[in-house]
């Protein structure tokens, strides 16, 4: 790989989960050299959904074991931060200076050090010392309560929404904080936070309700601003339709040879669809039952519909766009194995990310990493058999 934008930048990844380790990993695709320094036993990313989540966090990525509970572990960690641009950590408020690696103190160390903290809630504020997941966040922004079927329980997002966000928002800040930090010499803290993202997320709603005091309610897999928009039935598989505006309804209407719905008095708006939704839905249902999915599909699509195929995991992992794209691949896994993972989402057409090295094994880079920093083969040995460090 050639330069790219981060070449020659040095990430100490401190943090665990996903959304430190993801915005680490968006940094490493594009060239900066990650070092991911994880506790005795390994991140708790190894371990997520049954080792899952590691590939897609954790590529072009090298790993070292660091005991920061230990004062000498605290010593090499501010050796390494003497030389590093970039710190990321995910502990909650308060425990990194417990570790003796709070903003104030590295700071001192390294004026330029752009240190990142990714925390459920903030460094401020009533909640800040609450612990912080995904769906939690999801549940107090308001964000679960807009989400599942309106005769049910709330429900959250299934995948971990808010952890990627925040892992996006956070290598977004830092590569700003690199900017700054290069024009000026000086460095900052960032702050991102899961309750933060999923808040912005929901920025719509919010606003909406301030002014009309409106709140939506759950529609489950179809949507309450306008219809029809939803799942539906066909003779295989179901589809997934939209028509968020009234030419795109027109043209559904005349796609599936019903241009008599366009002057239905139930239909003729999109006030009307709403208030007569179940029975303009049965009326789709009734017309796609005979049909087959992939041609129904390119019908709709022929015509400016938006459709699209509702897919399982399971298909959506093989679907070829994603594929051919890149977005999605085969990697080795810790094992050997080949799995499919994620890759960069975005594209650059001059310095694009790659995934040059595959997640790597616990402790793997330790010496090479030490020996990097300017520790000696006897240091090294040392730090080694005293604990200090693991690995390899």
């Amino acid at each position: 790989m050639g330069q790219t934008p981060l070449t020659a930048t040095t990430v100490l990844d401190l943090s665990q989960g996903i959304a430190g380790p993801m915005a680490a990993t968006l940094l490493a695709d594009f060239g900066a050299d990650v070092v991911s320094v994880e506790p005795p036993g390994g991140a708790t990313e190894r371990k997520l959904s049954g080792g899952a989540a590691f590939p897609n966090v954790s590529r072009n990525k090298r790993s070292i074991v660091l005991d920061l509970k230990s004062e000498e572990g605290t010593e090499v960690l501010h050796r390494l931060v003497e030389d590093a641009d970039v710190l990321i950590h995910n502990n909650r408020p308060g425990k990194m200076a417990d570790l003796g690696a709070d903003y104030e103190t590295l700071a001192e160390i390294n004026p330029q050090l752009v240190y990142c903290s990714v925390t459920g809630y903030g460094e401020e504020g009533p909640y800040r010392d609450r612990p912080g997941i995904d769906p939690l966040a999801q549940a107090a922004s308001g964000m679960m309560w807009t989400t599942g079927e309106p005769d049910r329980k709330p429900s959250r997002i299934g995948p971990p929404t808010i952890d990627s966000g925040t892992g996006t928002y956070a290598a977004f800040a830092i590569v700003m904080a690199l900017w700054h930090a290069n024009q000026t010499g000086q460095g900052q803290k960032v702050e991102a936070t899961l309750f933060d993202t999923a808040a912005t997320y929901m920025s719509d709603w919010y606003t909406q309700y301030s002014m009309h005091g409106d709140v939506p309610s759950r529609r489950g897999h179809s949507w309450e601003q306008y219809a029809p928009s939803g799942v539906f039935e066909t003779a295989t598989d179901p589809i997934y339709l939209a028509t968020p505006a009234q030419p795109l309804w027109e043209r559904f209407a005349n796609a599936i040879d019903r241009p008599d719905w366009i002057d239905d008095s139930r239909f003729e708006t999109n006030e009307k669809r709403l208030e007569n939704r179940e029975v303009l839905f049965e009326a789709i249902e009734e017309e796609f039952a005979s049909q087959d999915r992939a041609t129904l599909l390119e019908q709709l699509l022929e015509a400016g519909v938006p459709a699209a195929e509702l897919q399982t995991v399971a298909q959506a992992a093989m679907d070829e766009h994603l594929h051919e794209r890149g977005t999605l691949r085969l990697i080795e896994d810790g094992d050997g194995d080949e799995v499919i993972a994620a890759t960069t989402p975005v594209k650059l057409s001059e310095t694009p990310g790659e995934v040059m090295s595959v997640s790597p094994d616990l402790g793997e880079h330790t010496r090479e990493v030490l020996a990097e920093f300017a520790y000696n083969d006897e240091e090294i040995d040392r730090l080694l058999d005293d604990g200090i460090v693991q690995g390899e």
